[in-house]
């Protein structure tokens, strides 16, 4: 986790096919909003819009994938008395 408990440092070391360095495009919030922002500016052509429309689904695809990863883990974790 090289010293961060960050969502995106912890999820791969749980399952490393959850890492966000594969993705084209958006790999992490600030460039969510970007992407997103430029997505709905009325300058955008459609080809474009429709690109970062994908890599933003597939940003926050992982991001709700990798919550329900986490989820299941802590709900099999037992917790000390």
């Amino acid at each position: 986790m090289k010293g961060s408990w960050s969502f995106k440092a912890v999820l791969p070391t749980v399952d490393a096919t959850l890492d966000y360095g594969d993705l084209e495009g958006v790999q992490e919030g600030g460039g969510a909003q970007l992407a997103f922002l430029e997505m709905v500016a009325t300058g955008t052509d459609a080809a474009r819009r429709s690109e970062l429309r994908q890599q933003l689904l597939t940003y926050c695809g992982r991001d709700t994938w990798g919550m329900v990863v986490l989820r299941r883990m802590y709900a099999g974790a037992t917790t000390p008395a």
